[in-house]
């Protein structure tokens, strides 16, 4: 019931009035801002909103054909359903707005954090409140547990999208430098008076990212690969605005009408884009058709189809494409999900690449802890410590955290006794930055690794050392001088599809799991990166690995000294 309020207050926030997101959020737009979404909630009226949604209800049943009995009765339990929401939303939107004094919210992407794999972060105005207020807004949102990955600069909430990456959104909001020309105001102009509003610009390094990733993703049909790298090339920014407390489905939007504006170079590219976009229409209903398994459905269907999704089109206006409402609330929806489709390629494109980015840079972090663990105990970490009775303590990640800079958190470790004991439990939960890739989302903070060693066939399976202690009790007894297949050529670190505790010795994959191949079913080797995984080498290099690599040589990868002859793919 927590999280469905949530989700209520959430919907509630988002049907709001006017507001002036230049003035408030200012000091957090640089010239690096690529996206921006703004809503201001001060002037809601949830009566309002209320009649709008009732009146909705109606117009469709009307609409449907329905009678008169199984209008009313309808419209009765809608009734009712509206009244059970307000009193679960109208309580905790009071607090929000009137004992808290928020008034607005927006949700910033910047090229700077996002190259630190922070894709976005949501900013709340917070000058001049107290820690009690900050104590009632975590509890209204249930976010006593995270509380520490929320940034208080003092005249603002920052909130990053990886819980992890506080320190590094604190440090950027001390750091970066606003700007009263950056691009994205020239989009915002377009929707000043909107209620929610959304704009995006393309610069330069984005549109490289959206490229590269474009062309080389071998699923998208040509005819909508041509489309994405012409819009890529040519939009210049894209604005929307949603005016939710309008909706009534009777009527046309009066204080929204442009859903969406589309800022191209000239009006040669807009038609051109607007041309493709027709094509586009008739290229998913032929291939729908195409792909129906009832040939006998008539002909009239699809074009039926057609008409509709054409009515959607934008009207060229000099340089810019303009998505209107239509008729009410029945092209709302798909017009902003169009709006949605020009904003997303380009910034998905970027997240991808930027989560990708900061997985590679984790395994380069964790390969140079290896070196200097090499370099420091003279040998290889073994894949994990053992007691007296040769039962596995603690894995390779625990024993490099030393050179990971988590001295504080290995000194605390018991490493004489298991990982799993009561005692070392309570580090299950912590997170190490470097042991999670960005790409995935941590359902379970115990398990949030997903970096493994070819254990029993890498040189980091050595000899086990008693009692836990590196350098204490033996030493491990492999080093570098047993690649002989060459560190360039023999994988050091994988990347695995589930998650693992980072503690656990237990967890790394072997040979076999290795060459049942990368993101298949059977397999454990994977990741949420598109079309492959990243590895590190021994030489301390990280390469991308296709899914589609040939098993033979993905097994000689992973092997120290097995005397093949084959070299990283690039």
């Amino acid at each position: 019931m927590k999280n469905f309020a949530r989700v209520l207050l959430c919907f509630a926030l988002w049907t709001v009035s006017q507001g002036n997101a230049q003035e408030t959020f200012a000091p957090l737009i640089t010239d690096n801002c690529v996206a921006f979404v703004h809503v201001d909630f001060s002037k809601v009226e949830i009566d309002k909103v209320k009649a709008n949604l009732q009146k909705l209800g109606d117009n469709l049943l009307r609409e449907l054909g329905f009678d008169e009995q199984s209008h009313k009765a309808t419209a009765r339990e809608l009734a009712v359903e509206l009244e059970k929401l307000d009193l679960l939303v109208r309580p905790q939107f009071d607090t929000l707005t009137k004992e808290l004094g928020i008034r607005e919210l927006a949700v910033i992407v910047d090229m700077e954090l996002i190259t630190q794999g922070i894709p976005t972060v949501t900013v709340i105005p917070w000058k001049n409140k107290t820690d009690k207020q900050f104590e009632t807004f975590c509890t209204l949102l249930h976010l006593e547990h995270a509380a520490g990955s929320i940034v208080n600069t003092g005249d603002f909430l920052l909130f990053p999208d990886n819980a992890w990456s506080a320190d590094e959104v604190a440090d950027w909001a001390k750091r970066m430098t606003p700007s009263a020309k950056a691009p994205i105001f020239e989009a915002l102009k377009s929707v000043a008076g909107a209620e929610i509003k959304a704009a995006a610009v393309l610069p330069e390094q984005v549109r490289m990212i959206a490229r590269s990733v474009g062309i080389m993703a071998p699923d998208i049909p040509s005819e909508l690969k041509g489309i994405l790298l012409f819009a890529i090339n040519k939009i210049q920014w894209a604005s929307a605005a949603v005016s939710l407390s309008e909706i009534t489905g009777s009527e046309p939007l009066s204080n929204a009408d442009v859903l969406l504006t589309v800022k191209l170079p000239n009006q040669a590219d807009a038609e051109m884009l607007r041309e493709m976009l027709e094509q586009l229409i008739d290229f998913g209903v032929n291939t729908f058709r195409a792909q129906m398994e009832q040939p006998q459905i008539p002909p009239l269907v699809f074009q039926f189809t057609r008409g509709m999704l054409r009515t959607l089109l934008p009207d060229v206006e000099d340089d810019t494409l303009v998505f209107r409402d239509i008729d009410g609330s029945q092209f709302a929806v798909p017009v902003v999900g169009m709006g949605v489709a020009f904003l997303l390629p380009a910034v998905q494109a970027a997240r991808q690449a930027a989560r990708r980015m900061q997985c590679t840079n984790n395994i380069k972090q964790i390969l140079l802890a290896i070196h200097n663990h090499h370099d420091a105990q003279r040998g290889l970490p073994p894949l994990y410590t053992v007691d007296e009775n040769d039962k596995p303590l603690h894995s390779w990640r625990v024993l490099i955290l030393p050179y990971i800079e988590q001295q504080a958190l290995y000194q605390q470790i018991r490493l004489d006794e298991p990982w799993d004991s009561e005692y070392n439990k309570r580090f299950h939960n912590v997170i190490i930055p470097i042991y999670a890739c960005p790409s995935n989302s941590i359902t379970d903070t115990g398990k949030n690794c997903v970096y493994s060693v070819i254990g029993h066939h890498s040189v980091l399976a050595g000899e086990a050392i008693r009692p836990g202690l590196p350098g204490q009790g033996g030493r491990p007894r492999d080093t570098f001088a047993r690649i002989a297949d060459g560190t360039s050529n023999t994988i050091a670190i994988v990347e695995v599809k589930e998650p693992f505790c980072w503690m656990d010795p237990t967890a790394d994959i072997t040979l076999d799991e290795l060459v049942k191949g990368i993101n298949t079913r059977e397999g454990r080797v994977g990741s949420n990166h598109t079309g492959g995984i990243n590895v590190g080498m021994f030489d301390g290099s990280v390469h991308f690995i296709s899914n589609t690599i040939d098993l033979g040589v993905l097994r000689a990868l992973g092997t120290c000294a097995g005397g093949e002859n084959v070299a990283t793919p690039r």
